[in-house]
């Protein structure tokens, strides 16, 4: 379960009320929501990336379906 730097920004990108279902996955997510729009650098982009993707391992049976979600966005 790993995101791509292409699938973090399109959900730091994502307009509207994601539909995740983990409070620790929503927190984090707005919290890198505010790092990326300050500095929407590469560098920042990567960071939020392994960010999501360390929490997404250690959370990892109970995060599947936020991971499901998060893959799915067009």
């Amino acid at each position: 379960m790993k995101l791509t730097d292409a699938q973090t920004k399109k959900l730091l990108d994502y307009k509207g009320q994601p539909q995740l279902k983990q409070l620790s996955l929503n927190m984090a997510l707005t919290r890198l929501k505010g790092i990326y729009k300050s500095n929407p650098a590469p560098e920042t982009l990567s960071k939020c990336t392994a960010d999501l993707n360390a929490l997404l391992e250690k959370f990892a049976v109970i995060m599947q379906a936020d991971f499901e979600w998060i893959v799915s966005l067009k």
